[in-house]
């Protein structure tokens, strides 16, 4: 059962991997993109996770400013919390994979994170850790 669902993403908690998994289905931006990464960090919050899996292969282009809002006010937040593990699904579009790869530099060493082709691939990797 989805914890949050919109035209755009959905959240759910998996109890086999005990993680977060955010199913971007199309573009967001702004509020609706913002709303969505702040309902993911209140599951992670309410179940004291350390998995998150972002699946991005349908999602679009971050706009830069919401590339800054990622990393100027999302990802110190994400780091506070009990998140551990990250795992990442490629996007399909090549520009919106350069975004991500943007966001993704910022992680750095804060959290263990990997990038994958497939679900199956990232839920495997975060059940070993």
């Amino acid at each position: 059962m989805a914890h949050y669902e919109t035209d755009f993403l959905t959240i759910e908690w998996d109890d086999s991997i005990e993680a977060v998994i955010m199913n971007w289905t199309a573009f967001a931006e702004g509020d609706d993109y913002r709303e969505g990464l702040n309902e993911g960090l209140e599951l992670i919050k309410q179940h004291n996770a350390e998995n998150w899996l972002a699946d991005l292969r349908d999602m679009e282009t971050v706009t830069s400013e919401d590339q800054q809002w990622t990393q100027d006010e999302w990802h110190p937040r994400a780091f506070e919390t009990s998140m551990e593990n990250m795992a990442i699904i490629q996007p399909k579009s090549v520009v919106a994979e350069m975004s991500v790869d943007d966001l993704v530099q910022e992680i750095g060493n804060q959290i263990t994170m990997n990038i994958f082709d497939n679900v199956e691939e990232a839920k495997t990797w975060i059940d070993e850790q």
